[in-house]
């Protein structure tokens, strides 16, 4: 005759399990803290449920976005928000750069603090082929609530081959985060 043991959830293994649960959130809770500080622990914590924006094909539905057309050989053309607004720190905003169809190049781009007080971006797209758009998307980092001069870079790749760059642009952006 086989051995038929029940597992018996009693309140003690309750409490025990909730215990160990609640004690290993506290723990990760102090060590993300510690490590990125208060307000960049809660951004951690809300950029793990913050989707990225998706990246769509054709034009972005914005009123007198005229369509890039007829680019000269060697050129990058595109189209950019130059003011960004995200209502806090690790919210959607809206980011915008748009690929035109007739682009020969698929386009990625990299916004920094303009003050230069870190190289790391502030904002990195996913890679626009030709004819796609991002209309907007979370930021890379935590910025707390502010104005923020900013200088991009779109690097220019050939749609084929998407790990040699091309060519690249540059510009100034403004980042604007609410609250």
């Amino acid at each position: 005759m086989a051995d038929k043991t029940k597992t018996k959830f009693t309140f003690k293994k309750i409490l025990l399990l909730g215990s160990s649960i609640l004690l290993f959130s506290a723990v990760i809770s102090s060590v993300v803290t510690a490590k990125f500080g208060e307000n960049r622990a809660a951004y951690f914590l809300q950029n793990l449920f913050t989707e990225r924006g998706t990246v769509e094909q054709g034009m972005p539905p914005i009123d007198g976005l005229d369509p890039i057309e007829d680019i000269p050989e060697g050129e990058i053309r595109y189209n950019i928000n130059k003011e960004v607004y995200f209502p806090n720190g690790y919210a959607m905003g809206d980011v915008l750069l748009h690929n035109p169809e007739s682009s020969k190049y698929a386009l990625k781009l990299n916004v920094y603090l303009a003050d230069g007080s870190s190289n790391m971006p502030v904002y990195t797209s996913p890679l626009l082929q030709p004819g796609t758009y991002i209309s907007g998307d979370k930021l890379s980092r935590y910025l707390n609530a502010g104005t923020y001069p900013c200088t991009y870079s779109i690097a220019a790749y050939d749609p084929q081959d998407t790990e040699t760059q091309t060519g690249s642009a540059s510009g100034f952006v403004t980042i604007v985060v609410v609250c």
